[in-house]
């Protein structure tokens, strides 16, 4: 079986992604009878390539990393709009990779509906789509019969919506809580060590876990689009971050942190979401946690995700420090799950 892939956005996850994909090219066909190619790769300012054989990725990372663009060799297609290229690519499954948009989530919400409106199915590591509008877009690719997989929007590789999909049969969650944004958790940490706010902002930036606007990260939004997209997914919200009661840490002072350690607390910053008075209410903001929270030990870049369910009660999940890896272990265990769908002519 060939499965062909048109990947929109070539930044850091990915080429990450890409290299995950070179690396496990020999297991995907010795354990899954399967062969991965990608078709396109479509960037904003670092052109773009199109071909009907799968493109080289070896090439096209060292083309990107030396020099900063991708170059077109003999059929190969280039300097074609991402649109323009999902329409022309004749690809299996598109992956969604673009910058978060905070506001509206585009372009990656057109992206995401151009290509369930032709049949293709669709993965994303943006959030934009499923916390601007996952009940449209999931009745799209339903009426398609196609799939739509966003596993790497929350937790990075950790799973979470397929966790809910895949184990948990007959339960319905009605309550989530998170710390989920890496670089206020980072920021938190530090401050508790002794660095200033602007310290550790600069340290987080240097090692790639803050946005490009790091203001996403420091007020809040970056929080809000993740509990939106659990929200919608999970509960059934139909909302958008711009719903969410939101508070970031940027007026978090040292002194606020040092009198929470003095109390034998911690603050992290919150993001929940749960069923009340017929709602789903939605909140991010800084809370006191104490040693009696599963977020307590949640420190530096890790996240946790606490699901509270009708028939288990509640279940946390934990991620420690993750990276790049990680996410584009998301993708790619989102196509997997495509793939094998496909092969089954399951939807």
């Amino acid at each position: 079986m060939v499965l062909r892939l048109a990947v929109i956005g070539f930044g850091n996850v990915g080429q990450e992604f890409a290299r995950l994909l070179l690396s496990k090219q020999q297991w995907l066909w010795r354990s899954r009878n399967l062969v991965v190619e990608v078709a396109a790769l479509a960037t904003r300012t670092r052109g773009s390539l199109l071909s009907e054989k799968g493109l080289d990725l070896e090439r096209a990372l060292r083309e990107i990393r030396s020099r900063g663009t991708l170059v077109c060799y003999g059929p190969e297609v280039a300097a074609l709009p991402p649109l323009e290229i999902i329409e022309q690519c004749n690809a299996d499954v598109m992956i969604e990779l673009t910058p978060l948009n905070i506001e509206s989530g585009q372009p990656a919400l057109s992206h995401v509906q151009a290509a369930l409106e032709i049949g293709m199915n669709v993965v994303t590591a943006n959030k934009g789509p499923v916390a601007h509008a996952y009940d449209s877009l999931k009745a799209l690719a339903d009426s398609r019969g196609v799939h739509f997989r966003f596993e790497g929007t929350v937790m990075d590789g950790a799973p979470v919506f397929s966790l809910v999909e895949k184990t948990l049969p007959g339960c319905e969650v009605e309550a989530v809580a998170g710390v989920l944004n890496s670089t206020c958790n980072f920021i938190l940490t530090e401050m508790g060590r002794g660095r200033s706010m602007a310290e550790a902002l600069a340290e987080a930036q240097r090692r790639g876990v803050a946005e490009s606007d790091p203001s996403l990260d420091i007020d809040g939004w970056d929080a809000a689009s993740k509990i939106t997209a659990l929200a919608n997914v999970l509960l059934g919200a139909r909302s958008t971050p711009q719903r969410v009661e939101r508070k970031g840490i940027r007026d978090i002072t040292s002194e606020a942190i040092k009198e929470a350690l003095a109390e034998g607390k911690t603050i992290k910053l919150v993001a929940r979401a749960e069923w009340a008075e017929g709602i789903v209410k939605t909140s991010v903001q800084p809370e006191l946690i104490g040693p009696d929270s599963p977020f307590w030990s949640v420190d530096g870049t890790s996240s946790a995700l606490t699901l509270r369910t009708d028939l288990i009660g509640e279940l946390t999940i934990i991620e420690t420090n993750p990276t790049l890896a990680q996410t584009a272990y998301a993708i790619f265990s989102d196509v997997l799950m495509i793939a094998e769908a496909v092969r089954k002519g399951t939807t």
